[in-house]
This record gives C-alpha cells, sequence and structure tokens, in this order.
C-alpha cells in the first residue's frame, strides 16, 4: 500500500505527529520513472497532522537524499532534498468555497482533497518529491561526460576522438551561389 492515510476521526482529540522513513515502493513510485536507484535512496517525513473544522492541515518537512543518474556521464548523484512540506486538505464537497476565495497566501501552501473520512498524504507528497528533484542531476560540477563518439567516460580516461564543430543553423546557405 503506497498511501500515507489518516483517520480524520483520530485527529478530533488531538494533533497526530507524523514521522516515518519512505518505503522502497513509494520511492519507486515517486522517482523510478528517472532512473533513480530506489536502494540508495532515502527519505525520510516528520511533521504534524491537525483539524480545524472540517480542514486538515499538514505542516512537516521531507529530508533525505535521492540517488539519480548524472546527465553527463550517467554515473550515480546524489542529490539532497530538505524541503518544507505544508498542505491544507479540504473535504471535497468544499471545493467550489475554496476556489471562488481569491485570497492570496503569503506561504506557500498546497492545497488538496479528503473524503471525509480519511486523509491520504501520499499523491501530494508524491508530488513534491518529483519537484524537489533538480532540472540538471550532475554527479559533480566539472563532470566532463562522456564522449559522443566513442562513449568512454571523459571523467576517468581520455579518448582520440576529434571533437567535432558544432553545426551552424546557416551551415546550408554556404552552398547557394548568389547572381553576379
Amino acid at each position: 500500500m503506497l498511501g500515507l492515510k489518516y483517520r480524520i476521526k483520530d485527529l478530533e482529540s488531538e494533533d497526530k505527529d507524523v514521522s516515518l522513513v519512505l518505503s522502497s515502493e513509494q520511492l519507486a513510485d515517486a522517482v523510478a520513472d528517472l532512473g533513480a536507484d530506489v536502494s540508495k535512496c532515502a527519505l525520510e517525513l516528520s511533521g504534524q497532522l491537525r483539524l480545524q473544522s472540517s480542514v486538515v492541515q499538514f505542516d512537516g518537512e521531507l529530508r533525505g537524499q535521492l540517488v539519480l543518474p548524472c546527465q553527463r556521464c550517467l554515473e550515480p548523484a546524489p542529490v539532497s532534498v530538505a524541503m518544507h512540506v505544508n498542505t491544507v486538505y479540504t473535504p471535497v464537497t468544499a471545493k467550489r468555497a475554496a476556489e471562488s476565495d481569491e485570497t492570496v497566501d503569503d506561504e506557500d501552501v498546497d492545497y488538496a482533497h479528503h473524503d471525509g473520512e480519511t486523509v491520504d498524504l501520499w499523491p501530494s507528497l508524491r508530488e513534491d518529491i518529483i519537484l524537489a528533484v533538480p532540472i540538471t542531476v550532475v554527479c559533480k560540477e566539472d563532470c566532463r561526460g562522456l564522449c559522443p563518439s566513442c562513449g568512454v567516460d571523459r571523467n576517468l580516461a581520455t579518448c582520440d576522438c576529434e571533437t567535432a564543430t558544432p553545426l551552424s543553423p546557416f551551415a546550408g546557405l554556404r552552398s547557394i551561389k548568389l547572381p553576379t
């Protein structure tokens, strides 16, 4: 089961502290499509669930490390994750009222919905994990990548391949002869 479901009835008497390490199945669901080495990834979620009227709020931290392939040399590249997670879960029936509210929050708060009996943190948390991955993942800043001709890892060895000059988008115009 991938969900992180909590009964809303249990939140009526007191706030719920959440502290858990995400399972390998959860990590695979979130980042396996990105080529992550799930066996080396570890993320921990800690925070607090609180009920206010019919609205459930989760406020917490997501910390740990993901291991993704370097975009230059394909070697494993560790990516540190340290992010604040703040999600407000409203009942499905209150969806229209929340959409019509025109006030803008200064804080970065995500909104989701619950069914009135349980609140599932997983769908929003999965999105947060995916958004925590940087656009460019590199093993080190000065990674030299793979040779486009022979495929050797330029960080480990050198090759005798000639560096191809990049083609100009106007290279095809050289063959056009102008009338004199």
